[in-house]
């Protein structure tokens, strides 16, 4: 037998005895449990190390993408600006030959609303311009039940702004829109609350809404011309009684609809007082170009 070396551990109770080869195991398992707790831990740091360096990576090309974003908005923002400057010197060009066309004389000194008062357009200048931008009723006026502002909404009893006019109407009464278009939309609306509901795109950034109609009479698609019936007075919607919602908006901005009913042949210029949103030189520049070369209203052509 060879000889081994005893080690004898003990206490007042009890005592322990290990052979020296014994010790070495557990010295060499615990070594290796060490090493592999190390190992384990060491690969986990690692491995979040890699995803950080991962994740930051992917901030970086976020931030990038974004950065370019930016610079590329920027550069459509300096080009629109430039393009805009061109437009109004283009604008004043044009407004100095209408000017001469009808016999003013041209000034420096005038501003352009008071170069516009001055301006006398011709019959074929202002039946093209009451062509392409709304105006007069859209159904036989009878007075107004809620008029272009902020109010308390009468259903839902909450403090809003009213983008339109409410013009009073009894059920069944025909609609029709205020200016030559094409047809946006037709049927029953369920987010604004106005029923059954036709929008009409006028071009040149007009467009014009009725509301709470008990019947739509044209489909998306269709071409329109001034005075064409598009819809039955109601009351569909949010709504307590019959009566027609009419709405006019310029570039997505909503301009009070009472001047357009209101606005006449006869006294042309007071629109251009009241209503501060629509850029008139602008139209008043484009009538006049639009009647020398015998160009068409942009407006699609009536139907057959």
């Amino acid at each position: 037998m060879k000889h081994r070396i005893l080690i004898t551990v003990t206490d007042t109770h009890r005592f322990w005895q290990f052979t020296l080869g014994q010790m070495i195991r557990w010295v060499v398992l615990a070594l290796l449990l060490a090493l592999l707790t190390a190992g384990v831990a060491g690969w986990l740091y690692l491995k979040a190390l890699e995803d950080a360096y991962e994740e930051a990576t992917l901030r970086q090309k976020v931030l990038e993408r974004e950065v370019a974003g930016l610079q590329k908005e920027a550069e459509t923002l300096s080009a629109q600006i430039e393009a805009r400057q061109e437009a109004l010197e283009r604008l004043g060009e044009r407004l100095t030959d209408l000017e001469v066309l009808v016999g003013e004389k041209p000034g420096e000194s005038f501003s352009t609303p008071t170069r516009l008062e001055n301006v006398t357009l011709s019959a074929a200048q202002l039946a093209l311009l009451f062509t392409i931008v709304p105006n007069g009723e859209p159904l036989p006026y009878e007075g107004v039940t809620s008029a272009f502002g902020w109010r308390t909404h009468p259903v839902t009893k909450r403090r809003e702004f009213h983008p339109g006019i409410d013009l009073r109407a009894k059920t069944r009464k025909p609609v029709w829109t205020t200016a030559d278009g094409v047809v946006e939309f037709a049927g029953y609306h369920k987010r604004s609350g106005y029923g059954n509901l036709v929008i009409v795109d006028h071009g040149f950034g007009f467009k014009t809404y009725y509301g709470h109609l008990r019947k739509v009479t044209v489909r998306k698609g269709d071409t329109v011309v001034k005075g064409d019936v598009v819809g039955i007075s109601g009351n569909t919607g949010l709504s307590t009684a019959p009566h027609l919602h009419y709405e006019i908006r310029f570039l997505a901005s909503s301009v009070n609809p009472y001047w357009f009913i209101r606005w006449r042949k006869a006294d042309y210029t007071t629109i251009f007082k009241k209503v501060k949103r629509v850029p008139w030189e602008s139209f008043i520049a484009l009538v006049s170009h639009m009647a020398a070369q015998a160009i068409p209203p942009s407006s699609p052509p009536a139907r057959e």
